[in-house]
């Protein structure tokens, strides 16, 4: 019998012949410790503005003046700074416009002290959280009335919770049958409309310029001019004013 460089030596049998076949080695996979975070939504704009303003109030010294000038309605226009309400060094009544971590716009004064600047500072990242907590509940309520909107079956609690359907349309074919006039045979024509995603507003365009009131001027405006004795009850505004006699 032929041997082979695989045989046993004293192999008789056809199977003693056969390579024998060699297995994969398993290597095992390094697994994830840490899991996977799920995607965060998008933050609002009132998430935004508490969070810009809490940054502003830690950053900021305070001494600083507003770049777009503040604004002088004295709660006429816009709604009562809920923050700081009226400037302690000059009487001036300070708007929602005018955001705490400035100085007043009128003279300069700081009007944050150091404990109402850690007061307000605790203050802003309570209600970053509740607001973070009660969009939360309005988009599992909106989840919810989706579900109970399709019939699904309501969710155990503690189980895991199915992805929200996504709002993003999908892609239609259309064909469109035609017919040629010259050869009088029929063509069929697919079409595909590719959806174009909404992308977010940016935050140039999603901010709405709001009008300020100006400081009032420094000199008092009156006429200069010397009144007509002939016409004590002009108006010495208007130059060019002529009084008509009434026939």
């Amino acid at each position: 019998m032929q041997r082979t460089a695989w045989s046993n030596a004293g192999g008789a049998v056809p199977s003693d012949r056969l390579r024998p076949a060699q297995r994969p080695q398993h290597v095992p996979q390094k697994q994830n410790k840490g899991k996977s975070k799920a995607q965060e939504p998008p933050k609002s704009k009132a998430i935004r503005n508490l969070q810009s303003l809490a940054d502003g109030v830690r950053k900021s010294s305070g001494r600083e003046k507003d770049p777009k000038g503040g604004c002088f309605c004295q709660a006429r226009e816009h709604d009562l700074s809920p923050y700081t309400s009226i400037c302690h060094g000059c009487g001036l009544i300070l708007c929602a416009i005018n955001l705490p971590y400035y100085a007043c716009p009128h003279c300069s004064a700081v009007l944050l002290s150091d404990i109402a600047r850690s007061s307000l500072s605790a203050r802003l990242d309570e209600e970053i959280s509740k607001q973070i907590a009660k969009e939360g509940e309005q988009r599992e309520r909106v989840v919810q009335q989706a579900r109970d909107a399709e019939g699904a079956f309501p969710v155990l609690p503690g189980s895991a919770t199915s992805a929200v359907p996504s709002s993003t349309p999908s892609r239609q074919t259309h064909k469109v049958l035609s017919l040629n006039s010259k050869t009088k045979q029929y063509i069929v024509s697919s079409y595909t409309n590719t959806p174009v995603s909404s992308r977010p507003a940016s935050r140039a365009e999603s901010e709405e310029e709001v009008h300020r009131i100006v400081a009032p001027p420094q000199e008092v405006d009156y006429v200069k001019s010397t009144p007509d004795r002939n016409h004590p009850w002009s108006n010495m505004r208007m130059e060019d004013l002529r009084y008509v006699p009434v026939k």
